[in-house]
Parts: structure tokens; sequence; C-alpha cells
């Protein structure tokens, strides 16, 4: 299920927190709740891991995305603007439990051994996510949603 309304607010938010123009407090206070897989994934695999949520502060300074991060960045939110349904398998529920654990007693650092493991057998082309093809990244590409004009 595509939420257009959530994929685009998420979208155009990504964009000002990884530009530093918005806080990490705003980017999550102007995000709306959806049933959308690509909505949540985005959010918790590509945005959160960006910033310290224990404090208000943006990307900039010492808080900056490194250069490298920046076109990583704008394939996540390139993704968002597509009408294509995430494809990845979502790992929820009763199986995420022991990750929770584990995260607050390594301080996060389990996240690393997290996405070994979650990834582990998946079809999908890891360096493009969150697409799931690199065909489908490179078809979206041809269409760049904030330079293609109206």
């Amino acid at each position: 299920m595509i939420d257009r309304k959530a994929r685009n607010i998420l979208a155009e938010n990504f964009r000002h927190l990884v530009t530093g123009q918005i806080t990490n407090d705003e980017f999550e206070d102007r995000l709306l709740k959806s049933r959308d897989a690509a909505v949540s994934e985005v959010f918790y695999n590509g945005a959160w891991p960006l910033y310290d949520d224990l404090h208000e502060h943006k990307l900039t300074g010492e808080w900056a995305i490194a250069e490298e991060g920046k076109p990583i960045a704008a394939r996540y939110i390139l993704f968002l603007k597509t009408d294509m349904e995430y494809e990845w398998p979502r790992k929820t529920g009763i199986k995420e439990v022991p990750w929770a654990f584990l995260g607050i007693f390594t301080l996060g650092l389990s996240t690393v051994v997290r996405n070994k493991v979650k990834t582990r057998g998946e079809k999908g082309e890891k360096t493009v996510w969150p697409f799931y093809r690199r065909s489908d990244y490179e078809k979206a590409l041809e269409r760049p949603p904030y330079l293609a004009g109206k």
C-alpha cells in the first residue's frame, strides 16, 4: 500500500533534515503515521540513525552528514517519490524483542550485527536499498522528482 501523502511529507522533511534546514525534533514532529512500509522503513533505517534523538539539533557542523552519505539519503528520498511498493521483507513483532534488549545493553552497537542477520538470504540488491532492484533505481533516476520541473 502506497501512502502518497505520508511519503511526500517524509521525503520533503528528510531533504530539509539532511541539508540542515530543520532540527531533528522538527523533522519528527512533521511526520505522519502510516501503514506504508516504505515510510516506516525509510524513517527507522534511513533517517533516524542520522541524528541523536536525545537532544534537539540540526545536521550541521559536527552533526552534518558526511559527503558520502548525501547520495545515499538522496536515494532514500528518490524512492519515497516513486509509486513503487516496498519489497524488502520486514522483520517485526516478537522476533525484534531480543534485538531491542541487545541494543540497549550494547548502546546500539548490536545494530551492525542485526543488519547482517536481517538481510541474510534476501534476494534484493542491498546497494540500492530501499529499491529492491538496480533496474528500478536506474529507472527512477531517469525522472528525478526535484529536478524534472513541472
